[in-house]
């Protein structure tokens, strides 16, 4: 019986010994959530940076596919296919914007029977690219009325200059650039301020 309460005795005093601690302080928390702030406010810029620099880029590679598409139907049809700026472009009848305008609105791809670079009821409707969010601006800098022709060649009948696409922010150091030439190619701007070469007319 004394040799229970000697080890009951030792068992006692070893769980005191070796009791879980109960927590943080305050001030522990406090320094925690002041360290976390500091990185958050440190990182933010960068972070918004980034999403920017992404999203220019993400549309400015849509834009590029959509060349890509509408010039291989044209070869691949034998047929012009058009490639127009939309503000409407999800309707159930949608049709060419008129005039130059920013092409955030969307675009629509078409095979243009009569080439006359506008979506009649003869046309047919190949793709439909909806607005673009989240962007700062599509500009297109050729002509006033700008509709990307392409002829069965591959090679555009109008439409050849430079796009330029903005971020939300219009920093130009996240501004990107596209080069459309005559033989239906788009070539990205590394340098968005450069200008389109000869290869691209």
């Amino acid at each position: 019986m004394v040799d229970f309460w000697l080890r009951a005795g030792t068992n006692i005093r070893y769980m005191k010994r070796f009791a879980p601690a109960r927590g943080f302080t305050l001030i522990e928390v406090l320094v925690v959530m002041s360290i976390v702030s500091i990185l958050l406010a440190l990182g933010a810029p960068s972070f918004r940076e980034s999403i920017e620099r992404n999203a220019v880029s993400g549309h400015a590679n849509t834009f590029m596919n959509s060349i890509r598409y509408a010039r291989s139907e044209a070869i691949r049809s034998g047929l012009t296919v058009a490639m127009c700026r939309s503000t409407n472009p999800e309707s159930s009848s949608p049709s060419c914007a008129a005039g130059a305008g920013d092409w955030v609105s969307g675009w629509i791809i078409f095979v243009n029977r009569d080439n006359d670079g506008t979506f009649d009821a003869d046309d047919i409707l190949l793709r439909v690219q909806g607005p673009i969010t989240n962007s700062g601006g599509i500009l297109y800098l050729g002509s006033a009325n700008v509709v990307l022709r392409f002829r069965p060649t591959g090679l555009m009948s109008s439409g050849a200059g430079r796009v330029t696409f903005n971020a939300p922010s219009f920093n130009v150091d996240r501004e990107r650039g596209v080069c459309v030439s005559l033989a239906g190619r788009a070539r990205l701007l590394t340098d968005a301020f450069a200008a389109c070469s000869n290869s691209d007319s």
